[in-house]
């Protein structure tokens, strides 16, 4: 399991900042509650309103289906009621008389009532001896009469046309005539019963259309039996159904009780064809998947009102019993909900939509609201930051003063108060004050604080010839701000030397003016407050740059003193030039010459020359005048007869002797000693181990060189590799070469490091030198 280090900002109290939080969940939450309370309520009051609508609506349907279907029986019971009127008064026309002695009453009623009633098709009278009269509707108004004359042996069947006036306009025998009404259902089934009687549905053999038949039967004193019938078209019956207007899309059906077909508002549908003969359909199969679906519900459930589900569409169906005499009749109406409802919907989605208005209008407000409570925060954050800033400012400047007071160059006492005042309060990587001298051809550093490190570094010099728009700038008084000064051509050079190392880039810088000049320069590094805080920086400067400028011409006046005493020195031979740290001549007798095969080197690079520069802490010697003391003691304890600085370098050799081989063993003791005196005096001082140690043995060269007093330099494959031992180490330890290992594993504790390659040497193994054993 991977455990993950939490880092924690100690600079945020964590009481405010839940405050601060808890701040801005109200200002947010409060405005978003308030629309999402705002959306819920508009959507219930939506929901609602759709489902009072809905119902309200639903119960004005089925009152208006439950007219549709009394209309419908009014019109089915007027539609059929004269027809059994009918035939009830002809019945009684033709008491005690035979059909042939009525004709012309049978002709006269019949053509009457077929003129009055546009839904009887026919009128039909039979006797039990198979005598027929069939009296139907003609051509321009005129009726067509069959008379079959059934007696034994001379049958004869007659159609006589007549004219609206009842006038003859034509007749024709029928030979081929083979109708017998006793095998028709209207006469079998009336003869069985005493009152009316309806045939089921049935193609008219006449006419070949759809219809019904009421026939009623009469039964003479003497047993003779006479049956009496009219015929119905439901033609008449179904073009009704097609003018009733049931919502949009609603349609009405009339069946029987079983499914078949009476009228619907299609009249053709109720015939199919089967095997050449027509028959009517039921109502399961006229292809409707709706009425299918309402027939089979009221099978299972009987009639009543209900909704069906079909194909994903709602629809009210209503079946209703219709109340006449002997026959199972209903009608069944089918209606989409959408068709009640629909602008129910419509206006739901209206509604909505146009709430979205206000919607919108509100999450608009919410988010100005949110805004401003914002802004409010954020204003009061500044302010109590810049309270806090200007407070912070004041005691800063109270200290700067106070410092500044007791501020002399000329004592050669670094200001480190001041860069450390201005650093905290800035929030900078680095705060300097820098000096100008010998006639603005230098700038001389008073003192650097970093404030990751807590160090101080100073006697740092700037030449006006390495920078030449950086001091240009400064002569004239100009103030530096710049985000990046790697791209403004007056600090580049300064942040490739100086600020490049430590990985700054924000760069501020203000003068020290007095008198119109320029005496010196506070700048800053990567400051946070840069921006906001330059007046602090110029009060700074405003009180400093007296004392800087009576310092600098007190300094100037040491310097002449010293410039005249170094070269009065010079002259009498008290300054040395010389590389060496330990004046050890080596002997003639044990040098075997300009070359020499078994030299030990030992090579100590410092990484921050300008760390090395810093004064150490309580104590008037820099960092590296302490490492060098240090050196020195070690090479006279150790008898190392070669020990040189060279820049951020100092060179160590032993074994110029020939036969030597305790050289490299001298060497890495040194080496050891060395390596645990720079880490106790840098962790003395608090500062990183920016120190590497690289020791070789083999071959170099070495002469004297130069006039007197003449010099012994040493240099060669040995020296190199140790340089690049030194260049390529930890900061803080001693890694030495496969060679050096090889004479020294006994007597030392290693650790390996891996593979190095050495230019013109190729890949080699290098160690770590960790003690004696």
């Amino acid at each position: 399991m991977t455990v993950a280090n939490q880092i924690v900002d100690i600079s945020v109290e964590p009481l405010e900042e839940r405050r601060r939080r808890r701040r801005a969940i109200l200002r947010v939450g409060v405005p978003v509650v308030g629309v999402l309370l705002m959306i819920a309520t508009i959507l219930t009051i939506g929901l609602y309103a759709n489902r009072a609508n809905r119902n309200g609506v639903l119960a004005l349907s089925h009152n208006l289906i439950d007219t549709v279907g009394d209309r419908i029986a009014l019109e089915v019971s007027a539609y059929l009621g004269p027809a059994v009127r009918a035939v009830k008064i002809a019945r009684d026309l033709m008491k005690g008389e035979a059909i042939g002695k009525r004709l012309p009453a049978i002709e006269n009623f019949s053509a009457s009532f077929l003129r009055e009633t546009p839904q009887l098709d026919s009128f039909s009278f039979a006797d039990a001896d198979g005598n027929y009269v069939l009296v139907r509707r003609g051509a321009a108004g005129g009726v067509d009469e069959e008379i079959i004359d059934n007696a034994p042996g001379s049958r004869q069947a007659v159609w006589v046309h007549r004219n609206a006036d009842g006038e003859e306009i034509g007749r024709e025998e029928d030979p081929r005539n083979d109708f017998d009404p006793r095998t028709r259902p209207w006469f079998i089934g009336a003869q069985k019963t005493d009152g009316q009687f309806w045939t089921g549905v049935y193609v008219f053999y006449s006419d070949r259309q759809p219809g019904l038949t009421v026939s009623v039967r009469h039964v003479e004193s003497d047993g003779r039996l006479y049956v009496f019938g009219v015929d119905i078209t439901l033609a008449a019956l179904s073009n009704f159904l097609s003018t009733l207007e049931i919502g949009k899309n609603g349609r009405a059906i009339i069946m029987e009780n079983s499914g078949q077909m009476i009228a619907r508002p299609e009249g053709k549908a109720l015939l199919r064809e089967t095997n050449g003969v027509l028959t009517t359909v039921r109502a399961d199969e006229l292809g409707d998947a709706v009425l299918t679906s309402a027939y089979d519900h009221f099978r299972v459930e009987g009639p009543g009102r209900r909704v069906i589900e079909v194909d994903g569409r709602y629809y009210i169906t209503a079946v209703t019993p219709l109340q006449l005499a002997n026959r199972d009749w209903s009608t069944l109406i089918v209606v989409p909900e959408d068709d009640f409802i629909g602008f129910v919907k419509s206006n739901l989605r209206r509604g909505l939509a146009m709430s979205l208005i206000i919607v919108a209008v509100a999450v608009v407000l919410a988010l100005l609201l949110v805004r401003q409570g914002f802004r409010a925060d954020r204003t009061g954050r500044l302010l109590l930051d810049r309270q806090h800033a200007i407070n912070r400012q004041s005691a800063a400047l109270a200290t700067v003063a106070a410092a500044a007071a007791r501020y002399d160059p000329a004592l050669n006492e670094p200001p480190r108060v001041l860069t450390e005042t201005l650093a905290d309060v800035e929030g900078a990587r680095r705060a300097a004050i820098w000096r100008v001298a010998e006639s603005g051809r230098i700038l001389r550093c008073e003192d650097i604080f970093d404030r990751e490190t807590r160090g101080h570094v100073d006697g740092l010099e700037l030449h006006r010839d390495e920078f030449p728009q950086f001091f240009a700038s400064l002569a004239k008084g100009d103030e530096i701000v710049v985000p990046d000064a790697s791209r403004d051509r007056r600090t580049a050079e300064i942040h490739r030397v100086l600020m490049k190392p430590v990985g700054t880039r924000v760069f501020m810088l203000v003068p020290l003016r007095q008198d119109e000049r320029s005496v010196g320069a506070i700048w800053l590094e990567h400051a946070t407050g840069v921006t906001g805080n330059q007046d602090f920086i110029r009060a700074a400067a405003n009180m400093l740059a007296p004392r800087m400028a009576l310092g600098t011409a007190t300094a100037a006046s040491l310097e002449r003193a010293s410039t005249t005493a170094a070269k009065a020195a010079a002259h009498s031979g008290e300054r040395s030039f010389t590389a060496d740290l330990r004046i050890r001549e080596i002997e003639a007798a044990n040098i075997a010459g300009d070359v020499y095969s078994g030299v030990a080197v030992m090579v100590l690079e410092f990484t921050d020359p300008v760390t090395m520069a810093a004064r150490m802490s309580g104590c008037a010697n820099s960092l590296s005048d302490n490492v060098v003391c240090a050196l020195q003691e070690l090479a006279t304890e150790h008898d190392i007869p070669y020990l040189k600085i060279v820049g951020n370098n100092v060179v160590a050799a032993a074994g110029f002797e020939e036969q030597n081989s305790t050289a490299v063993t001298i060497i890495a003791d040194t080496a050891v000693a060395v390596r645990d005196r720079c880490a106790a005096l840098l962790e003395e001082d608090g500062r990183e181990q920016d120190f590497r140690i690289g020791v070789d043995c083999g071959m170099a060269i070495g002469g004297t060189v130069g006039k007197e007093p003449r010099i012994f330099n040493l240099w060669g494959e040995a020296v190199h590799t140790a340089e690049s031992m030194a260049a390529s180490a930890l900061p803080g330890t001693v890694q030495v070469t496969e060679a050096a290992y090889g004479q020294l594993r006994h007597d030392f504790l290693f650790r390996p490091r891996g593979s190095f390659y050495l230019e013109h040497i190729g890949e080699m193994r290098t160690f770590v030198l960790a003690g004696r054993l």
